[in-house]
């Protein structure tokens, strides 16, 4: 009888063949094709089951992941990796190669995962969130010798030797067809994935190695965490900024800074919040326990609900970026004239204001890849003093030389604020970080404040 598990890619999935008479976990019949197919990421789980079978496998997928100039790239060993990057692999191989890596932003999670490549000598993918983090990577990755590296993203389709980048956008377009191109799969800022949006990137790889990188994992218990373990791997690794600040990072000091409403605006603040607030006790009465999403849904259904909406996002930006914000940036800026400062604000035309008051540049979703670098570049000089930016610069984007961070508002939680002071922890000879936080109190702006807590 034959005994062979035959597996196939095809479009994203696997099509599988089994012996007469056995049934796979994965396998689902799939009647469009009249064959067995499963998701290309449990490529692992269907050769781990075969083995404990005592199945032979045949498949074309795994012999085009051993390539020999991986053999050629830099030995792992001249990654000086620090301890704790040694303890995350480590860990990592003990989950079969397979899992999240949770280190603060700046503890170089990027070199733990290109030690990983090397070891596995095996073609790899990279997936991250942006344009901007794809071409760091291209250079990283070249720069320990696993190059030329393809690069998918920004309307280029090129796949490399032994390496390939991809944005998360391109990988969801494309990875159906080249799936099986990949034994690694690493995944920079896998967070992301935890609410399944474009999961389908993941789950089309059929790489066997997978690492995902994060310094904000979603929360123990979370479903979030569960989606991540079963499209990457289970969290096997995690260190904070507490372990790490003063020794692998850089020395901070945080500084929550409280300010006023004018009297104006404290009026239009409350005009702007008090019909929301009044519809949404109305709305929870009825409808206990909702969260703000399903309220807005619901009242975005009537005109006063559509104006009240209006009204309290516009007190939302107002507790953001008041004028006492704005002065205080300004005084900020001249007391640090001599530091390489980054200016968070919570939107872009926040950002703008920033700028044009300040004479510094803005780094925006709409700037382009080439401005971008030479701002960077500039602000590493020493040739501009600040750059602002809304989200642009929360993750991925490296600021080695960035040491002073003032954090005018955000909107997307702990989360956000963990990745920009991040961006200032970078260590570096003699360098301090410092962190200012603006808060505007007795808004919603201090509620956010205080439900992200402090990280150091």
């Amino acid at each position: 009888m034959d005994s062979k598990l035959r597996l196939r890619f095809d479009r994203g999935t696997l099509v599988v063949e089994p012996p007469v008479g056995i049934t796979l976990s994965d396998a689902l019949w799939d009647p469009r094709s009249d064959s067995l197919r499963a998701p290309a990421h449990r490529f692992h789980h269907l050769l781990k089951e075969a083995s404990q079978r005592g199945l032979h496998v045949d498949d074309d997928i795994q012999a085009g992941w051993a390539d020999s100039p991986v053999r050629q790239a830099t030995c792992a060993s001249r990654l000086q990796l620090r301890p704790y990057q040694e303890q995350a692999l480590a860990a990592w191989r003990g989950f079969e190669r397979r899992g999240l890596i949770c280190l603060p932003t700046g503890a170089g999670k990027t070199r733990v995962a290109v030690a990983a490549i090397l070891e596995a000598k095996q073609s790899a993918v990279v997936l991250c969130p942006t344009r901007a983090l794809a071409a760091a990577w291209v250079l990283e990755l070249a720069q320990w010798g696993l190059g030329p590296v393809g690069l998918f993203s920004d309307g280029e389709r090129r796949l490399g030797d032994v390496t390939t980048v991809m944005t998360f956008e391109s990988a969801y377009r494309h990875m159906d067809h080249v799936g099986h191109r990949f034994g690694v799969l690493i995944v920079d800022e896998a967070h992301h994935f935890g609410s399944l949006g474009r999961a389908e990137a993941l789950e089309a790889c059929a790489a066997t190695t997978r690492m995902g990188l994060s310094a904000t994992p979603p929360p123990d218990g979370s479903v979030a965490l569960e989606r991540l373990s079963w499209l990457v791997g289970p969290l096997v690794f995690e260190i904070g900024f507490a372990d790490l600040v003063g020794t692998h990072l850089a020395p901070v000091v945080v500084a929550r800074l409280i300010v006023r409403l004018d009297q104006d605006e404290r009026e239009r603040y409350s005009r702007g919040v008090d019909p929301f607030l009044a519809m949404r006790r109305t709305f929870l009465r009825t409808n206990p326990g909702v969260d703000y999403v399903t309220i807005a849904r619901a009242l975005s259904a009537s005109r006063e609900g559509r104006s009240a909406l209006r009204s309290h996002a516009a007190a939302m930006a107002l507790s953001s970026f008041p004028r006492a914000k704005r002065r205080l940036v300004e005084q900020l800026l001249k007391t640090h004239k001599g530091d390489r400062s980054v200016v968070f604000t919570a939107y872009v035309e926040n950002a703008f204001t920033v700028a044009e008051d300040n004479l510094i540049p803005v780094i925006a979703a709409e700037t382009s890849a080439k401005e971008r670098t030479q701002i960077l570049e500039d602000l590493r000089a020493g040739k501009v003093r600040a750059v602002a930016s809304a989200r642009v610069l929360n993750e991925g984007i490296d600021l080695p030389d960035a040491n002073v961070a003032i954090i005018v508002a955000g909107t997307q939680g702990r989360r956000e604020h963990v990745q920009r002071v991040g961006r200032v922890l970078r260590k570096a000879k003699d360098k301090t970080a410092r962190v200012y936080e603006l808060v505007t109190e007795e808004t919603a702006d201090a509620r956010r404040a205080e439900a992200r807590g402090t990280i150091c």
